[in-house]
């Protein structure tokens, strides 16, 4: 009686215990286990009956049930123990390091003001980062997720356009950020070739988060551009390889390389980034804009004007040495429109501890109209006490021939060779790399 009452009691125990866990166990990571008669778990050495056949095929027919009522449900099952992998990932992401990649769009830059060393820039930065709490979210609050918290640290002025922004991957929580801004910031310029000159204007962004929480890099699988927009006085050179920029557009400089090899954000290093007031660091990083001065305008509207002025001071050499009132007269009045000139041009540019490539020269016009009215002194000296002296004669030709001369052929050198002028784009690059780092 017990053999023929056992058998049907344990044949429904094993089919309790093949009653696999619930769609919410099975997404905690349980699974079923099939057990053998008599409630012990089944060994793997020993051949499966028939009874343990068809439970294991039972078992997967509801297994497949279950994944379809699961992925209606919850979302694609596929996935799902990726999702609990980068949720658990992500529970301890924030106590570490994120890494926010950036990237730029230079759109045009406006004006670059000298005098007061700023320059004016519609750009688009690119973001990307991953945030946990958005993993598997469709329309996420952002005003209560992560958020890098970009300052400027060189702005001025800045003015944010638009603003977009969404979940790029659901399942891993990438998220895609693009802000427009129209700013203005603040450049120190180099100008010591001046008005042969090149600068690097800088894009330096940092963040209210110090490193331990926050890290730059460079956006992946996406290269920063450059648009070709025209902008007045200035060439729009490529960093990268500004030497082989082509001009176009009657004076514009396309920078072609830039479109093949973009410069890309420059990451401060750690190490390289100062202690704030709070014992903390915070990142740093900059994008780079090469702009070239055309130098065209200042030789038209300055040089010439200059070398035209000192020139009108050897017409005093076609009046008698003698004559000392009206040679001294032509002079100081030449003297006097270089000095008026000159507080006129320097108006408009930036007050240096140094001298500029144009400040040199106007001393040396300063100079040689002095020299000029030196010789008049001792030319006149001459005449009235040795008129007969051919001192008198040298004196009077090594001034028009000397001094003249020389001032006209640096002058036919200049303007057939003024490229020479400019620096190297690596002496560039030393001098203004600095601003990064401090």
């Amino acid at each position: 009686l017990l053999l023929i009452i056992g058998r049907p009691l344990s044949g429904r125990r094993e089919e309790a215990s093949m009653v696999g866990p619930s769609p919410r166990q099975r997404q905690d990571g349980f699974r079923p286990v099939i057990m053998g008669r008599g409630g012990k778990q089944r060994r793997m050495g020993r051949a499966p009956s028939r009874d343990d056949l068809l439970g294991e095929e039972q078992e997967r027919e509801r297994a497949e049930v279950e994944e379809k009522l699961f992925a209606t449900d919850h979302g694609a099952t596929a996935s799902f123990r990726e999702s609990v992998h980068l949720r658990r990932e992500y529970a301890t992401h924030f106590n570490k390091t994120v890494e926010v990649g950036l990237g730029f769009q230079i759109v045009r830059v406006h004006r670059i003001l000298e005098a007061e060393e700023t320059f004016a820039v519609d750009f688009d930065l690119n973001m990307t980062w991953r945030d946990p709490s958005v993993v598997d979210v469709k329309e996420p609050d952002w005003t209560k997720a992560w958020s890098p918290m970009l300052i400027f640290r060189n702005e001025i002025e800045i003015t944010e356009i638009s603003r977009k922004i969404y979940v790029h991957d659901p399942s891993k929580g990438q998220v895609f950020c693009y802000l427009k801004y129209r700013a203005s910031f603040y450049e120190i310029l180099e100008l010591q070739n001046f008005p042969f000159d090149r600068q690097i204007l800088h894009i330096d962004v940092s963040s209210f988060r110090p490193t331990k929480e926050l890290t730059f890099a460079p956006f992946p699988r996406r290269r920063n551009k450059i648009f070709g927009m025209p902008i007045s006085l200035w060439d729009i050179m490529s960093t990268e390889d500004p030497e082989k920029s082509t001009r176009i557009c009657g004076g514009w400089c396309m920078p072609r390389s830039t479109v093949r090899d973009p410069q890309p954000t420059i990451v401060v290093p750690e190490k390289d980034l100062q202690t704030a007031a709070d014992d903390l660091t915070y990142p740093r990083a900059s994008f780079e804009i090469a702009v070239e001065r055309r130098c065209e305008y200042y030789l038209w509207n300055v040089i010439l004007v200059v070398w035209a002025t000192v020139g009108m001071s050897y017409t005093i050499y076609s009046i008698d040495p003698a004559d000392v009132a009206d040679r001294m007269a032509i002079t100081t009045t030449l003297l006097l429109t270089l000095v008026a000139f000159k507080f006129t041009f320097v108006a408009d540019m930036p007050k240096k501890a140094y001298l500029t490539w144009m400040d040199k020269y106007l001393v040396v016009a300063f100079i040689i109209v002095v020299l000029q009215a030196a010789e008049v002194f001792w030319s006149a000296h001459l005449a009235k006490k040795h008129p007969d002296s051919p001192y008198l004669d040298l004196l009077e030709w090594w001034s028009q021939v000397g001094l003249y001369g020389s001032w006209t052929a640096f002058h036919a050198f200049l303007f057939f060779f003024y490229r020479l002028l400019y620096p190297s784009w690596e002496k560039v690059k030393k001098n203004q790399r600095l601003q990064v780092v401090l």
